[in-house]
């Protein structure tokens, strides 16, 4: 009886050792190229640079921005009431950054960086228009809320303009 047992034991612990290596030396090499392409997929490059300009231009005082695909902000503006640009840096919340993500796409970006001539802008009647240099991916778009085919209520754009009540807001 004991030997019965033993050779149940050494069965038992080969057919382990031999499921273990077929696991760790077959079935997970073949799964890795998935796995690779999941992150690769999901990874992009978005780089946002954005100015105001029209009646602020008078002054010198129209605020930049400048946001990196990791979410960090650099902004520079003039509180009101003074003539001294200040700078602010730090990271935009992650809920902003995952709008970013699902709003802005290279589809939505094509469709807004088209040029149009406008029948009038806010910058040309002492308000105030604002331009975004999109890097998507290493391509370069323009966004001009005069001047190229943005729609006012498209989630791109609502996410992009939004970015300028943050930081005006957040101080």
């Amino acid at each position: 009886m004991k030997q019965k047992n033993i050779f149940k034991i050494l069965f038992i612990l080969i057919a382990v050792l031999v499921a273990g290596y077929l696991y760790f030396n077959v079935s997970i090499p073949s799964m890795a190229p998935e796995i690779k392409n999941t992150v690769t997929d999901n990874s992009r490059s978005l780089i946002i640079n954005s100015e105001v300009y029209g009646l602020c231009d008078q002054n010198d005082t129209c605020p930049t921005f400048t946001i990196t695909d990791n979410g960090e902000y650099r902004y520079v503006h003039t509180p009101r009431g003074t003539n001294t640009e200040v700078l602010r840096t730090g990271n935009l919340p992650v809920d902003i950054q995952r709008q970013l993500t699902q709003a802005v796409t290279k589809d939505a970006l094509e469709k807004m960086n088209r040029s149009i001539e406008p029948d009038q802008c806010d910058s040309y009647v002492n308000g105030v228009d604002a331009r975004f240099i999109v890097d998507f991916d290493g391509v370069v778009y323009e966004l001009d809320s005069c001047g190229t085919n943005v729609k006012a209520d498209s989630a791109a754009w609502e996410v992009l303009g939004g970015l300028w009540y943050y930081l005006e807001l957040s101080q």
